[in-house]
């Protein structure tokens, strides 16, 4: 399904909700607000709806102040928007307001996602939803003002790893360069994400760091993060983001894994990177989660020990 199509149905309908993956990042909350400056100056009326809250280093962001966890109850919406989001289980509670007969429009770029709504953009080879977002303005003849443009920025960035990662292409660069014109200084979007670390997120990285260790033949890296780190640095999950890429970073390993339990009992949060040799997202799979080939996740059941051998096994066997 084209942009085309996606534009199509968007103009069929004046009420939207807007919705995206449960902990949200970069992208999901960058297309999100983006989606929503679109669907104003279409003339449109929306409600952002999220299972999780805004990461607090993303609410410097015009617009995501009314991303809400609440449906009002005088809204009927007449479509639903999800948005950088592989399949209906990753939007969490959000589920339970939307209705059997909804209309759902798809606009992802994982190549994990199932085409669960009626319209399906799904796009593999775009660096991030963001710039898929990027490619409906240009359909509907929409200027970019500021708003949107650091939106997009923050969404094309936070998901290229600062343009690091494969998925960075020509076209991200010639969207990105587009978005400085407009107004957007880079610095300034890389210090409000990546350089506003407290004090109690370093010191939980200094604990994770300890936990790492790596296979013989140097190609694993993997590390934990447990509740009880967490507890003793009063560190947020939002600390958790980046860990990974420490190991990830280490010369030879091909795949980086980081483990992290959830609140929820006996439940663990695996993330997987990789340096584009390997791809993550078939390993993931294996466990019911998914993503990019080269950045995926999953939630498994088990104690987080029991929950490392069994990644742990599935990797090895997928590098032999």
């Amino acid at each position: 399904m084209s942009v085309r199509t996606i534009k199509q149905a968007i103009k069929r309908f004046n009420k939207f909700l807007i919705t995206s993956h449960i902990n949200p990042e970069g992208d999901a909350i960058g297309s999100q607000a983006a989606m929503a400056c679109l669907l104003r100056k279409l003339g449109k009326k929306f409600v952002m709806l999220d299972d999780s809250p805004v990461p607090k280093l993303l609410r410097f962001m015009r617009g995501t102040e009314d991303i809400s966890k609440e449906m009002p109850h005088n809204f009927n919406y007449q479509a639903v928007i999800i948005m950088d989001s592989p399949d209906l289980a990753r939007i969490g509670r959000v589920n339970d307001y939307i209705k059997k007969d909804s209309v759902i429009i798809n606009i992802d770029h994982h190549i994990s996602n199932v085409n669960f709504g009626k319209y399906n953009w799904v796009e593999p080879d775009y660096s991030s939803t963001g710039e898929m977002v990027y490619d409906l303005f240009k359909a509907f003849k929409v200027k970019i003002g500021m708003d949107e443009a650091v939106a997009l920025y923050a969404a094309i960035m936070t998901d290229t790893g600062s343009f690091r990662y494969s998925n960075t292409s020509s076209k991200t660069h010639r969207i990105t360069a587009e978005l400085i014109d407009i107004g957007v200084k880079p610095y300034e979007m890389h210090s409000r994400i990546y350089e506003t670390s407290s004090i109690q997120d370093t010191n939980l990285l200094g604990e994770a760091l300890q936990t790492m260790k790596i296979t013989d033949d140097g190609k694993i890296a993997w590390l934990w993060v447990t509740k009880e780190m967490l507890k003793k640095t009063n560190a947020s999950l939002e600390g958790t983001e980046g860990i990974i890429n420490f190991g990830r970073s280490i010369g030879g390993v091909e795949i980086a894994v980081l483990f992290r339990e959830t609140g929820t009992k006996d439940r663990v949060k695996v993330s997987f990177r990789s340096k584009g040799a390997v791809d993550v997202n078939k390993l993931a799979g294996d466990f019911g989660g998914g993503g990019h080939p080269a950045a995926s996740g999953c939630s498994v059941l088990g104690k987080i020990e029991e929950v490392e051998k069994k990644v742990l096994e599935k990797a090895k066997e997928m590098l032999s």
